[in-house]
């Protein structure tokens, strides 16, 4: 049994774990009903219900206790690794480049209770081996590894080698839509909120990511709901699965979220076609050309 404790952040945090606790439970019980991994949401300590999702993988191809490698940690207190640590006993290795990550993670409480891990640094193609090679030994493996670092996520993975890695989460853009393999130009300085006013010019598409990690020996199994991340398995796994994504790529790049700004740095909410043809100048590389276009090229 567990008690909750006198301070009251602490309780909140308790009731939270409780009640997502038994969604899960609830969730894995009717697992033999999902059509696909949009029924198995379940929201806890992730940005949406990627922690349903990431419980329910893990129950599928039989990884009781994954050992995570987080990219775009945050604090700790919204993130893909924390469920996991919390409710699994998950190996976590947390890696962002906030000023809180620091006191997320130490605040928590599961810095002595786990084997947790974190390094406040700047994420590039150029130190994303030393950075795996790091957790690897940490952890001794790398069953997970998730990637959000609203920017140079395709060359931060490109030449990556993920080795025994079994579940690869990236969050992509669904603003470039479905039917192109493109990218934002590589970048290593790049910040969101710099790369233009509206901040909706980043990432890659979600086609850029299931045509490199099908090169990688992973297999697309679907996105969340609201269509931000999107959940690869190792090859060897994907007999095991019995759902099929779809084959209409178009339902992942449905993209609900307003949360443009204007050039003035206001939330100014705008919908539909309008979020990206604000940035129909902006560069992209069309990636099965290698050629530089425009955002204005993609635009239906």
């Amino acid at each position: 049994m567990r008690f909750l404790k006198n301070d009251s952040c602490a309780n909140l945090r308790e009731i939270k774990f409780m009640q997502g606790q038994s969604a899960i439970i609830a969730n894995r019980a009717n697992s033999k009903n999902f059509s696909n991994l949009w029924d198995a949401e379940v929201k806890v300590f992730s940005q949406f219900g990627e922690d349903g999702i990431i419980d329910y993988i893990c129950e599928v191809i039989g990884i009781s206790k994954p050992k995570i490698l987080e990219i775009g940690a945050g604090n700790f207190e919204e993130c893909n690794s924390r469920w996991l640590v919390e409710s699994r006993n998950s190996g976590a290795y947390l890696i962002d480049g906030r000023d809180d990550l620091s006191d997320g993670v130490h605040k928590s409480g599961l810095l002595w209770k786990s084997h947790l891990f974190f390094e406040q640094t700047w994420v590039t193609p150029e130190n994303i081996n030393g950075i795996f090679d790091r957790a690897t030994s940490a952890l001794d493996c790398i069953d997970i590894f998730s990637l959000d670092v609203d920017g140079n996520d395709y060359w931060i993975i490109k030449d990556l080698d993920f080795r025994n890695t079994k579940i690869v989460i990236v969050e992509y853009n669904p603003l470039f839509g479905h039917k192109l393999s493109v990218s934002i130009p590589r970048d290593d300085s790049f910040l969101r909120s710099e790369g233009h006013h509206s901040w909706q010019y980043y990432g890659a598409s979600i086609k850029a990511f299931i045509d490199l990690l099908e090169l990688k020996q992973f297999s697309f199994i679907g996105t969340n709901r609201v269509g931000n991340n999107a959940f690869f398995i190792q090859n060897d796994f994907i007999g095991k699965f019995k759902l099929s994504p779809s084959d209409d790529l178009s339902i992942y790049s449905d993209w609900p979220i307003r949360d443009s700004r204007s050039p003035e740095g206001e939330m100014n909410y705008i919908s539909g076609f309008h979020r990206i043809n604000q940035m129909s100048e902006m560069p992209l590389v069309n990636l099965s050309t290698q050629s530089q276009i425009s955002i204005r090229d993609i635009l239906d």
